[in-house]
């Protein structure tokens, strides 16, 4: 029986590095589809970072990671790097395991060993999560190749980013997460027309008239818009439903990647997955889910670790009626990642069915994504008698901090009752009363209400949810 070695290992590289065999006067051509409003951020980290140091980009599978990555190559082609200074291999591919990361690259210095000590060279390393302690070997390679600019790929294994904050990784990060509200409306060609003005410089005229139209076009969002195999195909009437209703949970939940992880259950995983999708916006507790799962609580704590470094969900902490944290964490907030997850695994919904303000609140909760140290500073607050559905705070350090003050207190309103001429958010004004210092931003998500008003000397805007959803994500842009 013949094994294969070091030459299988530079073979596939060079399969997978078509442009080192170009000449340095023939430039490559590449495809390119429209770039996400992430890319900015994840080129500056690439282009600026630090010696030594690598860059993980994260984010579910189907977002786009690799196209990006493709799309940074041309970049950096275009900017005048040597095509031979440029490795691409996904670490998916068995033939790489064997070798691992550290002679990946060794073979890749070697091969510009003339140019390697004068030029910086660049290594995206596609799946990286396919490779065993990943996180301490992609330092520690960074640190011993300075001049290589190291650059991971992920969609599982993702350190959580409260671990981030406690404790510095080693590495940059930059996200991508599913597809944001503006980032639909500006790959169907309908920002322009809806909002007029000059969306790209972020100079936006908006009309009121036009509202009817942007709430469709947040219902198509909500039920096809996550992921851009869904949104780039068809730009004119409702997105194709073929990729959320056929091909979605198949290659999301991507069971053999859960395997690679140590989960041998792959249907408690998925039951799990759906029945927290079911209750995407809800308050959950361990005991209730391992009541309905009959999964015991310590595998079901690393089935929620597992979903949520997949990029699958995220929980949201629970703060008192005096915006603290709870001591002891016995239930939380749950949100799928896109609330076109609910759509594939139960189909589409309408703005007048029950489950809508909850995927609207989803669909909210999701712009904040692509800005993982403020995602980390959100919570909601339930107390005996009252909740507030979101709760921002400047930072995490503010959230956990002996007197905490919100700057950020959402209310959803999508049947707008709070909003009218009855009682008013009571429960909402007393929380800001309580807790915050007069400078905070104090909303109430609408269906089509737009108003600001005083109730109880609390400045309380009433803004519709769509419209919110599609300003947050061009603030995180900026």
């Amino acid at each position: 029986m013949q094994t294969y070695g070091v030459e299988a290992v530079k073979s596939r590289l060079l399969f997978d590095n078509p442009w080192w065999a170009l000449s340095e006067q023939t430039p490559p051509k590449f495809k390119q589809p429209p770039r996400r409003i992430y890319f900015q951020d994840f080129c500056h980290k690439v282009e600026k970072g630090a010696p030594g140091r690598a860059v993980a980009l994260v984010g579910p599978r189907r977002t786009g990671k690799t196209v990006m990555v493709r799309q940074m190559v041309a970049h950096l082609i275009e900017s005048g790097v040597s095509p031979r200074h440029i490795l691409l291999a996904s670490l998916g591919t068995p033939t790489y395991w064997q070798a691992g990361l550290r002679q990946i690259i060794e073979l890749f210095v070697a091969r510009n060993e003339e140019t390697a000590s004068k030029s910086t060279l660049y290594a995206f390393l596609d799946e990286m999560q396919y490779m065993p302690d990943w996180e301490s070997e992609l330092v520690a390679v960074a640190k011993d190749f300075p001049n290589v600019r190291l650059v991971s790929v992920l969609s599982a294994g993702i350190p959580l980013q409260e671990d981030v904050n406690t404790s510095e990784p080693g590495y940059d990060v930059a996200v991508l997460p599913p597809v944001s509200f503006a980032e639909f409306l500006k790959f169907r060609g309908r920002e322009k027309e809806l909002f007029g003005g000059d969306p790209k410089n972020h100079k936006l005229a908006f009309n009121q008239r036009n509202l009817p139209a942007l709430n469709r076009e947040f219902n198509y969002y909500i039920n096809y818009g996550g992921f851009p195999e869904s949104v780039l195909g068809k730009t004119e009437g409702a997105p194709s439903p073929l990729f959320v209703r056929d091909a979605m949970i198949e290659r999301l939940l991507h069971k053999d990647m859960a395997s690679f992880f140590g989960i041998n259950d792959l249907k408690g995983l998925s039951d799990l997955f759906t029945l927290l999708a079911y209750n995407t916006g809800l308050e959950v507790s361990i005991e209730e889910l391992t009541r309905e799962t009959k999964i015991a609580k310590n595998t079901l704590r690393k089935y929620l670790d597992y979903l949520e470094s997949a990029w699958l969900i995220r929980r949201l902490h629970r703060v008192d009626r005096n915006a603290k944290r709870f001591q002891r964490a016995v239930a939380f907030k749950v949100f799928i990642t896109s609330p076109s997850w609910y759509t594939a695994l139960f189909g589409p919904v309408l703005p007048n069915d029950e489950v809508y303000e909850r995927l609207v609140a989803t669909a909210v909760y999701t712009q904040w994504l692509g800005a993982p140290d403020r995602l980390a500073a959100m919570a909601y607050a339930s107390w005996r008698g009252g909740k507030i559905d979101l709760v921002g705070y400047a930072d995490a350090e503010m959230q956990n901090s002996r007197a905490p003050e919100p700057n950020l207190v959402i209310e959803m309103d999508w049947n707008q009752k709070l909003s009218g001429f009855g009682e008013g958010p009571q429960t909402m004004t007393e929380f800001v009363r309580m807790n915050c210092n007069g400078e905070e931003d104090t909303l109430l998500l609408t269906q089509n209400l737009v108003r600001t008003g005083y109730h109880r000397h609390v400045r309380i805007q009433s803004v519709p949810a769509s419209l919110y959803a599609y300003g947050l994500v061009n603030e995180i842009a900026r």
